[in-house]
C-alpha cells in the first residue's frame, strides 16, 4: 500500500498535473486513515506520511531532500526503514547532462555496487517523463543486509529529476514494502 501511495502521490504531485501541485492550497485526495500528507515546502508539493512515521528535510535550494522514515533520524542522519525523495531542478545546469541522460547514467550503476545484487529492474517513456526502477540487495560484511528500491523520473520538458529511495533491512522488507 505505501509504495503505491508513493508512487502514486510522485507521479500525482510531480508528473502529471505539476500546475496543480504548484498551488498550496489545491486540494489532495482522501488518504486511508492511517496516512496523513506530508507538505514538502520547497517543492510546492506533498506526498503521504504513514501514521507513526517521520519526516525531516534536508539538502540545498534548487535540490532539496525529503525522508519519512519509520523510526526517528539519528543526528548521523541514518535510519533502516523509509523513503528519502531529491528533487533536482535544471540537472543540466548542476551536472552537464539533460534530466532523462543524467537519471539514466545514475540508474546504469545501481544495484552494481561491491555487495550489491541486482533483483529486477525497468525503464519507461512516456511523453516527456523518462522513468527507471531498479531494486536490490545490499549485503556489506560489517552490517545487516537490506533491501533497497529506486524510481529515477526525468521531466525532458521541465528538466527535473526525482529520485525516490526506499529501503529496509532485509528481514523486515515484505511487511516494510506492505505499508
Amino acid at each position: 500500500m505505501l509504495r503505491i501511495l508513493f508512487i502514486q502521490a510522485a507521479l500525482v504531485l510531480f508528473v502529471c498535473s505539476p500546475a496543480a501541485a504548484q498551488k498550496l492550497n489545491a486540494p489532495l485526495g482522501d488518504l486511508s486513515a492511517s496516512f496523513t500528507w506530508q507538505p514538502l515546502p520547497e517543492s510546492k508539493a506533498a506526498i503521504p506520511l504513514p501514521e507513526g512515521w517521520y519526516y525531516r528535510a534536508g539538502g540545498q535550494k534548487g535540490a532539496p531532500t525529503y525522508y519519512l522514515t519509520q523510526e526517528e533520524i539519528g543526528e548521523s542522519g541514518e535510519f533502516q526503514t523509509g523513503l528519502s525523495l531529491q528533487v533536482v531542478r535544471k540537472v543540466k545546469a548542476r551536472t552537464g547532462r539533460p534530466a532523462p541522460e543524467y537519471a539514466e547514467l545514475l540508474m546504469l550503476r545501481t544495484g552494481f555496487g561491491r555487495q550489491q545484487q541486482q533483483l529486477e529492474k525497468a525503464s519507461s517513456v512516456e511523453g516527456a517523463m523518462h522513468k527507471w526502477t531498479v531494486r536490490y540487495r545490499e549485503a556489506p560484511p560489517e552490517a545487516e543486509a537490506r533491501v533497497v528500491y529506486q524510481l529515477a523520473l526525468a521531466n525532458a520538458k521541465t528538466d527535473t529529476l526525482y529520485l525516490l529511495t526506499f529501503e529496509s533491512p532485509e528481514k523486515d522488507w515484505a511487511e516494510a514494502w506492505r505499508v
